[in-house]
């Protein structure tokens, strides 16, 4: 239902309101049939019970009766004898009414039992250190991943292999080839969302299992692809990347953002609600505001993932100034399909099928006329 409801959209387009009404309808009727089920379970079971003290209690007042006949027996003391069953009875209807319940809880502790056993994967280091004042960058040596190294069938289809290249301090590296060439897999490497199988990332020689993992992930600002919205105000997205910054401060990468337009037009400004996923902006707007969130967080590794991606070409040249100079003071790392973004860089790396293929400048992989000049002159054909 709530997959229905926040892709409305897709499904007006694609008219598939037929489709997604059996899908629900479905769900539905097999949810109706097991509370009618629970339901007529309860009605056996609880008459049942109830049923089963009523016959207890005849049987006393009819034992009763006769051992009272016989004078073995005061009325009182059965009344007393009777008082007491009463009492022992309600405890017991009562916790037979609470078994429903208790299936109820019982199935979901058991859910809470499984997710509280998982255990992390990616873990900080038994002594982990500090992460290092960058003065030479980042390197990659012979970095091997895949996303199904615990399956044993597909350990020889390795997302990465032997991949090696160095992120120098200071500069701008940009990252190509085609999609599926691994690109973003390094960046999520970098930033150590997963774990390399073998190989080593090093900043400043210090292998990045050793750097406290909230300390690493402090020193870089990523900007992706899939922008991430909070459903709240425009400043809360943006404070989302340094809490104390000042309403100065939130102006200042707004301005840089190409975003001080489109915000001081709007009645609340800085206080606009965005809406639940950013419904309410548009896709270069979500873009900058992600680009405004990292300028903020002022860390002096950026990795710019297809950050200009959502951008028309008007405003992509309006923010581009303002990420060149973001750029010059950090340790960059840029992937762009658009090569015509990445002129400028002081190093490009050529992925293709996993592997580095190429390494060099603009000029000196053009001149040598291999997969990254394939790459250039297909966009500009």
């Amino acid at each position: 239902m709530q997959q229905t409801l926040t892709q409305i959209d897709l499904i007006k387009s694609f008219t598939s309101e037929g489709l997604e009404s059996k899908r629900f309808d479905k769900v539905a009727q097999t949810n109706r049939k097991d509370l009618i089920d629970a339901g007529r379970n309860q009605a056996i079971f609880n008459p049942l019970i109830d049923g089963i003290s009523y016959v207890g209690t005849a049987i006393i007042l009819l034992l009763g009766a006769y051992f009272i006949m016989h004078g073995q027996l005061t009325v009182g003391a059965l009344v007393a004898y009777i008082t007491y069953v009463a009492m022992v009875q309600t405890p017991i209807q009562s916790f037979t009414r609470l078994l429903n319940q208790l299936q109820q809880a019982l199935v979901s502790y058991g859910r809470i039992q499984t997710i509280l056993k998982e255990e992390p994967t990616i873990v900080d280091d038994t002594d982990p250190v500090a992460f290092p004042t960058l003065k030479t960058g980042i390197d990659l040596d012979k970095v091997n991943f895949s996303y199904d190294a615990k399956d044993n069938e597909k350990r020889d289809e390795p997302t990465l292999r032997d991949i090696s290249f160095t992120i120098p301090y200071g500069k701008t590296t940009a990252l190509v080839g085609h999609s599926g060439s691994g690109k973003t897999t390094i960046t999520r490497l970098i930033d150590r969302f997963y774990d390399l199988q073998s190989g080593d990332i090093t900043f400043d020689g210090v292998p990045i299992k050793k750097i406290k993992m909230a300390d690493l992930r402090r020193h870089i600002a990523i900007v992706s692809q899939d922008v991430f919205i909070l459903d709240g105000s425009i400043k809360d997205n943006i404070l989302y990347g340094r809490t104390d910054a000042t309403d100065e401060e939130v102006w200042q990468v707004i301005e840089m953002a190409d975003l001080i337009t489109f915000v001081k037009q709007m009645p609340d400004q800085l206080e606009t609600q965005v809406g639940e996923r950013g419904v309410k902006l548009s896709g270069g707007q979500k873009q900058r505001l992600s680009i405004a969130r990292a300028l903020l967080k002022d860390a002096p590794i950026i990795i710019l993932d297809e950050a200009t991606a959502s951008l028309d070409n008007e405003s992509e040249k309006a923010i581009q100034h303002a990420l060149d100079n973001l750029l010059k003071s950090r340790t960059s790392l840029v992937i762009a399909h658009r090569l015509s973004t990445i002129h400028n860089a002081d190093k490009i790396v050529v992925m293709a099928a996993g592997e580095v293929v190429e390494q060099g400048t603009h000029d000196s992989l053009m001149e040598k006329n291999g997969t990254y000049a394939g790459l250039y002159n297909a966009q500009f054909e």
